[in-house]
């Protein structure tokens, strides 16, 4: 699926912390390059190695050569749900279509597991890929009673929920997208 010399890991807990420095550098290189663009927060070691539910499970990188070059991030906030957090190429590595070939990975993955029913994402409202591109793997956008309860289920009151969006503490408007197995 990837290209030559590229393969695919689970991150797992042992993984997390081989390449740890190299998801801290490719962290901090997209944040630099693309600024808000990415995220409104860098991820630091805390992040990266925080225990959340079913993140071992659900979460891949990509190694080039004994280096990390590219991660996908997911965790279960709820029972039954897989939620993606963070998708990120090193700039290096841009526009090879990597971060597309991770979250085909990680949604072919996602829908053989058992123990995931939905899985779901926020993206920027203006992401000119993201956006289409999960809309293309059959995701929809979530209408605000689907917002309001997931975010209430999370217990994080730090947004505006909108009819077809949310906007965060920053002002920065997103989607929140999902998909369930049929």
């Amino acid at each position: 699926m990837l290209d030559k010399g590229l393969t695919v890991i689970q991150l797992d807990e042992h993984q997390i912390l081989t390449y740890l420095a190299d998801l801290l550098e490719v962290e901090q290189r997209v944040y630099e390059e693309r600024g808000h663009l990415y995220s409104t927060e860098v991820w630091g070691e805390e992040q990266f190695v925080s225990e959340l539910a079913g993140k071992f499970d659900t979460s891949y990188g990509v190694v080039k050569e004994g280096r990390l070059i590219a991660f996908l991030i997911c965790s279960s906030p709820l029972p039954g749900w897989n939620h993606v957090h963070r998708v990120a190429v090193h700039p290096d590595y841009a526009g090879k279509r990597i971060g597309r070939k991770l979250m085909i990975q990680a949604y072919m993955d996602w829908r053989k597991m058992s123990d995931y029913h939905t899985i779901t994402a926020i993206i920027r409202r203006d992401h000119k890929l993201s956006l289409p591109f999960a809309l293309l793997l059959g995701a929809k956008v979530a209408d605000k009673a689907f917002m309001t309860e997931f975010f209430e289920a999370r217990k994080k009151s730090d947004v505006v929920i909108l009819d077809d969006g949310f906007v965060d503490s920053y002002g920065v408007k997103y989607v929140l997208v999902w998909i369930d197995k049929k």
